[in-house]
C-alpha cells in the first residue's frame, strides 16, 4: 500500500461515531482537560505566595510525581483499549469484567506504589535533587510525603475515568472532575493562604479532593444503566486472560511513558543545579505551556475511545478516518491556543511574582516553546495514541526510547553544559547554553518522533500489527 494512498470516503450513514455523537465526545474531554491545568495553575500561583523556594521544590516533585503515576496510568490505558474493543464486538459480558479486571489490578499496583515511596522517600529525592537549597527540599519533601498518599485514591478514578469514556458517557468524568477541582482550589485558598502550610497544604488539599472523587466514582461504577460498570466489586476473581490484554497494551505504554518521564527528571535533575531562579522560571514556563496541551491531551483520550471501537468492530478505514480528523482537529486549536498565549503572556507570567531575571527566562522559554510546538507537538505525540488502540504499541516504545536518551536527555547535558561529565570517568566540553539548551534537545526529539511515527502511520504498519 502506498503511503500516499487517500482515506477512502466513508457514508455517514456507515459512521460509528456521529457528528453529534463526536462532539458529546469531544467537549467534555477539553473541558476537563481546561480544568485539570487551570488548577495545576491555580495551585502553582497559591504556592507562589509562599516564595519562591515553595514553586521550585513543588515543580520539582512534580516531574517525579508525574513519573510514578505512569506505573498505574499505563494499566489504565490498556484496560481503557481492551474495553473499548470489547465494546466494539458488542460483548456485555466481558466489558463488565475487563472493567472489574482494570480496576483491582490498578489499585493493587498503586498501592505496592505508595508503601514504596513513604520507604524511600528521603533517599529518592536527595538522591535525585541533593544539590537544590535546604529550603527547597524541605517543600519538595512534604509535599511528596502527602501525594504519594493519594496514589491509591487516583488510580480508583482513573480507572473509572477509563470505564466512562470509553463508552462515550466523558460528560459524567467531567461533572465529577468539577467538584474535584472546586473541593481541591477551595482547600488551597484555606491551607496555602489562609494557614499558610505552602507546599503542604497544596498537597493535603490534592489528597483530600481525590478521595471524595473516589468515593463519587465508585458509586457511579456500579450504576447498572451503563454500558461499562461493575458488578459485585467485593468479589474478585482474576481473570488472567484478560488481564494479560490489559498488560499487552499497558506494559510497553508503561514503559514508554515512563522513560519519558523519567528522562523528564534526568533534566529536571540538570535544572535544579542551575539555582533557584532558573528553576522557578523553568516551572512557571512549563505552566503556561501545559495549556497548549489541553486540546491534545483531550485528543489523545478521543483517539483511543474512537479508533479503538472502530477496530473491536473490524472497520480498521473508520480507524483512520477518525485519527486524522482528530489530529487536523488538534492542529488548529492548537494554533489557535498559541495565538491566545502570545497575546497575554506577559500578563501571566507577572502573576507569578518572578525576579526580573526569572520573568524574562520564562518568556522566552514559552515563545521557543509555542513555535516547536506549532509544527511537530501533535504528530509526534497524538498519533502513537492511534497505534496503541490498535494494539500497536511496540513501535512507538522503541522510537521513543532512542529518541528520548539519545536526544532529550543526553543532547540536554550537552546543549547546557559548559563541561559534560560522564559517570566521572572522563568529560567532553560541552556548548553551554544552560536552560535553553535543556528546550532545545526537548524539541529536537519531537522532530525525530515525529518523522518516525507519521510514516509508521501512512505506511499503515500501525493497522497490520499484532494486536490484543
Amino acid at each position: 500500500m502506498s503511503i500516499f494512498q487517500r482515506a477512502k470516503a466513508i457514508p455517514k450513514e456507515e459512521l460509528l461515531f456521529s457528528r453529534k455523537a463526536f462532539i458529546k465526545l469531544m467537549i467534555p474531554l477539553i473541558i476537563q482537560q481546561v480544568l485539570n491545568v487551570t488548577v495545576g495553575t491555580v495551585d502553582s500561583m497559591m504556592v507562589s505566595y509562599a516564595g519562591e523556594a515553595a514553586v521550585s521544590g513543588v515543580s520539582l516533585v512534580n516531574s517525579l510525581d508525574t513519573l510514578l503515576i505512569i506505573f498505574f496510568t499505563a494499566l489504565v490505558t490498556g484496560g481503557s483499549v481492551v474495553i473499548t474493543h470489547t465494546l466494539g464486538r458488542g460483548d456485555a459480558e466481558g466489558i463488565k469484567e475487563s472493567a472489574k479486571q482494570l480496576l483491582y489490578i490498578a489499585t493493587a499496583g498503586s498501592t505496592l506504589l505508595t508503601v514504596t515511596i513513604l520507604i524511600f522517600r528521603g533517599p529518592l529525592l536527595y538522591l535525585l535533587f541533593g544539590e537544590v537549597e535546604d529550603d527547597v527540599m524541605a517543600s519538595a519533601s512534604i509535599y511528596f510525603f502527602f501525594v504519594a498518599l493519594s496514589f491509591p485514591l487516583l488510580a480508583i478514578t482513573s480507572s473509572v475515568d477509563a470505564m466512562l469514556r470509553a463508552s462515550g458517557n466523558t460528560l459524567t468524568s467531567l461533572l465529577v472532575s468539577l467538584a474535584i477541582n472546586i473541593i481541591n482550589v477551595c482547600g488551597n485558598a484555606v491551607l496555602i493562604m489562609g494557614f499558610n502550610m505552602g507546599a503542604a497544604g497544596a498537597a493535603i488539599s490534592t489528597t483530600f479532593s481525590r478521595l471524595v472523587g473516589t468515593v463519587i466514582l465508585l458509586i457511579i461504577a456500579h450504576n447498572k444503566k451503563s454500558p461499562v460498570h461493575v458488578e459485585k466489586l467485593l468479589h474478585y476473581k482474576p481473570d488472567f486472560k484478560i488481564i494479560k490484554k490489559i498488560l499487552y497494551i499497558g506494559v510497553p505504554n508503561g514503559i514508554e511513558s515512563s522513560m519519558f518521564q523519567f528522562g523528564r527528571l534526568l533534566t529536571q535533575t540538570l535544572i535544579s543545579t542551575m539555582g533557584t531562579a532558573v528553576i522557578a522560571a523553568n516551572a512557571v514556563a512549563l505552566t503556561v505551556c501545559n495549556f497548549q496541551y489541553i486540546i491534545g491531551t483531550a485528543c489523545s483520550s478521543a483517539m483511543v475511545t474512537t479508533v479503538g471501537r472502530c477496530i473491536g468492530a473490524g472497520k480498521e478505514d473508520q480507524a483512520k478516518y477518525y485519527s486524522r480528523s482528530i489530529l487536523a482537529f488538534n492542529y488548529v486549536m492548537l494554533w489557535s491556543i498559541i495565538l491566545v498565549t502570545m497575546a497575554v503572556l506577559s500578563p501571566i507570567v507577572s502573576v507569578y511574582n518572578l525576579s526580573g531575571f526569572s520573568s524574562e527566562l520564562a518568556k522566552e522559554l514559552v515563545i521557543y516553546h509555542s513555535i516547536c510546538a506549532a509544527l511537530i507537538w501533535p504528530i509526534g505525540f497524538m498519533l502513537p495514541s492511534s497505534f496503541r488502540a490498535a494494539g500497536d504499541v511496540r513501535f512507538s516504545l522503541v522510537i521513543s526510547m532512542i529518541s528520548m536518551w539519545t536526544l532529550r536527555v543526553a543532547g540536554a547535558y550537552v546543549l547546557a553544559l559548559d563541561v559534560v561529565s560522564v559517570l566521572g570517568l572522563f568529560s567532553f566540553p560541552g556548548l553551554g547554553m544552560g536552560i535553553m539548551g535543556v528546550w532545545i534537545a526537548m524539541t529536537v526529539d519531537w522532530v525525530f518522533r515525529a518523522a518516525f511515527f507519521l510514516f509508521r502511520y501512512l505506511s499503515g504498519g500501525w493497522l497490520r500489527a499484532n494486536r490484543i
